[in-house]
């Protein structure tokens, strides 16, 4: 009778977490352009769909400066938890373009911080010499940043971060670093990412945690392998650039994914047929349907996370 009464009081707290966590509760507060770090680099933030911008930039003349890294801190008003779950997001846009205050970004985080979260959206290091060398270099730039945010994120005892219960998520290029963050061999533990339309420069990388994975992509990804492939490997009317010249292959979302079973962790895997890259915003910038189909997703996945760590708590409380 005991252990029935104790198996029915953790199913109900169970229930209750995923609940919590996939439900909002809470009006969002949002503390924008906190400074992170400073650092040498090109630029750190650009508009995103304005004609013209990649152009500008490209034009620019390549010098290196100093840059203040910001971030957008999202976080539920009158929750009085002791410890709260943490979400990093990183915006795409080819380690070139891009910002932390994206529609797509933006609305994901304050929609976590209403569930509870503490959401951050970050600017990072962008820009590069157009080579293979130059390209890489950025990224490793960005993925500094972005560690050094979540360290910085770690360190502000006020937002009383729970550091077991950390996620990362991003798009595209962010998506690649929430892939990076999470599978190393050292750094804080990220318990789950979302991997929206993301990649790998190699999947080995995946055997060094034990991070949980739900990845998101099209089909025809225009711009990202599904599988094994180069970045921007069909344009329009078929076009095929010759980006193996200036990038490392690339393992998308599916790869990924399979080898993420074979390895035993807990993953998650939805393909769309419409032939986008992002899937969560249209041509004009506003939010398409998807956007809040991935979202939900992403929660409920989270909260599972959640809901898996609490109960292991219970059950070595019950020892």
């Amino acid at each position: 009778m005991y252990y029935i009464r104790t198996m029915g009081v953790l199913v109900s707290i169970l229930s209750s977490l995923i609940l919590a966590y996939t439900v909002p509760e809470y009006e969002v507060t949002v503390e924008r352009d906190v400074v992170y770090s400073t650092a040498r680099g090109y630029w750190c933030s650009t508009p995103v769909g304005e004609k013209g911008t990649v152009t500008h930039l490209m034009l620019q003349p390549a010098r290196q400066r100093t840059l203040e890294l910001k971030m957008d801190i999202y976080t539920p008003e009158g929750d009085a938890s002791a410890k709260r779950p943490l979400l990093l997001m990183m915006h795409g846009g080819s380690f070139f373009i891009g910002n932390k205050g994206e529609k797509g970004q933006a609305g994901w985080c304050e929609y976590f911080a209403s569930l509870g979260y503490v959401a951050v959206s970050i600017d990072y290091r962008l820009g590069f010499h157009p080579d293979k060398k130059g390209i890489i270099t950025a990224e490793d730039r960005a993925f500094e940043d972005a560690d050094t945010a979540l360290r910085f994120l770690l360190e502000r005892k006020e937002l009383r971060i729970d550091p077991e219960c950390i996620f990362a998520a991003g798009t595209s290029a962010g998506a690649m670093l929430a892939l990076r963050l999470a599978f190393r061999s050292n750094g804080p533990r990220i318990r789950a990412i979302a991997n929206c339309w993301g990649s790998v420069h190699d999947l080995g990388i995946l055997e060094l945690a034990q991070t949980s994975i739900i990845s998101f992509q099209s089909l025809a990804d225009p711009v990202m392998p599904y599988g094994r492939g180069y970045p921007f490997s069909t344009g329009e009317k078929g076009f095929r650039p010759p980006t193996q010249w200036f990038s490392k292959v690339l393992f998308g979302t599916a790869a990924v994914h399979e080898r993420a079973l074979a390895l035993g962790l807990r993953a998650e895997h939805h393909a769309f047929p419409e032939p986008r890259h992002a899937l969560h915003l249209d041509g004009h910038g506003q939010y398409t349907e998807r956007f809040f189909e991935i979202r939900d997703m992403m929660a409920t996945f989270f909260a599972e996370e959640l809901a898996e760590r609490n109960d292991t708590i219970c059950e070595l409380e019950q020892k």
